[in-house]
């Protein structure tokens, strides 16, 4: 593809109102598409490769469907001693479903031993085990999912909202999985998204929280007294902005569909596991990319650096690029590599066009896509209030065709299906002016057949051509007031661009300058890497595929962590496109100009997984979580899917004469 400049730069945000959001990308996740399959198609086998629609590789052990089948259900898996821990999103229903825990003790048949039900209004995403003064302590996130009070709904009305429902993080003791009980409930008053724990060679277990909703969105939380946590430290994007303010110098903060610099996962890692300890944690921040700390003294972390995409994306060709990082893990041998990956729902870069200005938007997850289904849509904006059921003036009588609509009150849903029974040929949800939203972009979930874009309150206030709106402003200052409902906007336009989906990364975890291959043979060349620069990239070629922009799935890599027998290997679990394990190969460069179905540098795809027809109803993956654990001394691989539960593999690959050569490169 030619390199393109996707949309003229936006005006500036102010960063307080960006970062202060509820609305993480997870929180509100695209649909499935149609079926949530794998598209099939067969390639030749050029360079050891092998069909895109053939698993390898991965193989199924055991199956838990805890629960039952239940759609978009399940998260994060984790693991110890046998059993096996599985967190549930709970989204759009907001349901009691909490953690279901497995007895994998037997791998081929794992048997749902209990269930944590969560706190009502409340879901559980991120869940870690780890053993605390000889107890085994469940560690689980809380974030409110319920109804939202305020903004007007609640008694005496006001412009505060808050969503019902409880935060923090609990621990329990699960030393008996069947029987656990409460440690700690709801400690911390702020929803928590992940979490992550380590215990020090003295016996002192620290626990990193991201917060969903300030500034400094890093905690640090001393649990070595499970029963008793305490809070010892807060930091986070707002401290390193003042005092390291290389991270804003890329220009990097604001980009791609998600455009905010909020914390989403951390890992934490013994750098030196001898009788030293040198304690670091890589930090994923949507999108000023990968940071990493030193953590010897909880109480007082170290900035070490961030890192910085390149300019022009190495796969898509395009700028400036999306960013949206999402999960790493330390890697390769004494942790010289950081191993991680962006998540991306949105594959098309979506914007709104008035007035000469490019807006960038989300679109919606059930709704025809723009830039895919339907080329754009241009013509005459209105502004129709809430649009909450009932009936709306008829488009043609307004004289409109694109309808502009305030969230609240009501779903994405309602909305869509109002204003598309009123005969708009396109809706644009701005966003309420509750606490935490503003300037905040959502992924909604939202079925309607016409398109739906989802943008911040200024672009809202923009489109409908009304001036003297301050983001700083928002909540609770002097804003202009909104106009009547069939109120006409300007013209507008809403275009959109492929981009892609998200993909993995591998980059330099030496602090100094690394040198890589770029190729191998005659035409190989070196590449010199500073810290923190890629070194590798892996991607799928479905997911570079604008035919596949909408209706396959979801196609964004997801989550990570490295196999222990080979620190250069790594399992990923990627939403519809399975499961996948990759390893460094430095010199290895596709760009799919073969077939061989990967676009790739220094980096080998040995492993593929997604459900057949063989699985029924099963058919078809949504690999959310990923976990690597060991059972009477035999590996495993947990993957967690969105819709079937648990799945169990063991991962082989060992014959370098095979056409996979999984043990090492036979070609280029």
């Amino acid at each position: 593809m030619a390199m393109i400049s996707l949309w003229r730069p936006l005006a500036a945000i102010a960063l307080s109102s960006t970062l202060i959001t509820t609305a993480l990308a997870d929180d509100q996740l695209v649909s499935d598409g149609d079926t949530g399959l794998h598209p099939a198609h067969d390639t030749p086998l050029p360079d050891g490769h092998i069909p895109a629609n053939q698993n390898y590789g991965f193989n199924v052990v055991g199956r838990d469907t805890l629960g039952g089948i239940s759609d978009g259900l399940y998260t994060d898996v984790w693991a110890k001693d046998g059993y096996a821990y599985i967190g549930t999103f709970q989204e759009p229903d907001c349901t009691r479903a909490g953690v279901y825990i497995s007895d994998i003790r037997d791998p081929a048949n794992p048997v749902t031993v209990g269930m944590i039900k969560s706190p009502p209004q409340t879901r559980i995403n991120d869940v870690k085990v780890t053993e605390i003064d000889g107890r085994d302590v469940l560690i689980h996130s809380l974030e409110p999912c319920g109804p939202t009070l305020g903004n007007g709904l609640a008694v005496g009305g006001g412009n505060g909202g808050h969503q019902q429902g409880q935060m923090g993080v609990s621990l329990w003791d699960v030393t008996d999985p069947s029987r656990p009980h409460p440690l700690k409930q709801n400690f911390l008053d702020f929803p928590v998204h992940n979490v992550f724990p380590w215990t020090t060679a003295e016996g002192k277990t620290y626990m990193l929280v991201v917060d969903d909703v300030a500034v400094d969105d890093l905690k640090i939380v001393d649990i070595s007294k499970p029963q008793s946590p305490k809070l010892i430290n807060e930091t986070g994007i707002g401290t390193w902005l003042a005092t390291n303010p290389e991270i804003a110098d890329d220009g990097q903060l604001f980009m791609g569909s998600f455009a905010a610099p909020l914390l989403h996962d951390v890992w934490v890692n013994d750098m030196d596991p001898g009788p030293g300890e040198n304690w670091q944690a890589v930090l994923s921040y949507w999108d000023a990319g990968f940071i990493t700390l030193d953590i010897n003294n909880p109480a007082n972390p170290v900035f070490l650096a961030d890192s910085t995409y390149p300019e022009t994306d190495p796969v898509y060709d395009t700028s400036p690029p999306e960013g949206n990082a999402h999960a790493a893990v330390f890697a390769g041998p004494n942790f010289d590599k950081i191993f991680g990956g962006d998540e991306d729902f949105d594959s098309l870069f979506t914007a709104v066009t008035v007035a000469g200005e490019d807006y960038r938007a989300n679109q919606g997850s059930d709704v025809p896509q723009i830039g895919g289904a339907v080329d754009e849509v241009s013509g005459q904006t209105a502004y129709v209030g809430r649009a909450c059921g009932g009936s709306l003036p008829a488009a043609a009588d307004v004289g409109a065709t694109i309808a502009v609509i305030e969230r609240g009150d009501c779903a994405f849903a309602t909305k869509a299906q109002t204003v598309q029974a009123a005969g708009y040929e396109a809706g644009v949800v701005f966003n309420s002016a509750a606490e935490g939203n503003c300037e905040a972009t959502v992924s909604m979930l939202v079925e309607g057949d016409i398109p739906m874009l989802f943008v911040p309150r200024s672009t809202g206030y923009a489109i409908l051509g009304i001036d003297g709106y301050d983001p700083e402003a928002c909540p609770g200052g002097m804003n202009p007031a909104l106009p009547t409902p069939d109120s006409l906007g300007l013209v507008a336009t809403l275009g959109a661009a492929f981009d892609g989906w998200g993909y993995f990364h591998a980059l330099n975890n030496v602090r100094s300058t690394m040198t890589v291959p770029r190729g191998m043979g005659e035409d190989a060349e070196s590449v010199e890497v500073d810290y923190l620069g890629e070194i590798g990239y892996y991607a799928p070629a479905e997911v570079t595929d604008p035919a596949l922009a909408s209706g396959a799935g979801d196609l964004t890599m997801h989550n990570l962590e490295v196999d222990p027998t080979n620190p250069d290997r790594t399992f990923i679990s990627w939403y519809s496109l399975g499961m996948r394990a990759v390893e460094w190969r430095p010199g290895h460069l596709h760009g799919n100009t073969k077939g061989e179905g990967v676009v790739s540098w220094n980096m080998h795809e040995v492993g593929r997984f997604i459900a057949g027809e063989e699985y029924g109803e099963a058919e078809g993956s949504n690999f959310w979580g990923i976990h690597v654990t060991e059972i009477d001394g035999e590996q495993y691989i947990l993957g967690s899917d969105r819709n079937t539960g648990l799945w169990i593999f063991q991962w082989s690959c060992e014959d370098v004469n095979d056409v996979l050569y999984c043990n090492g490169p036979v070609t280029p």
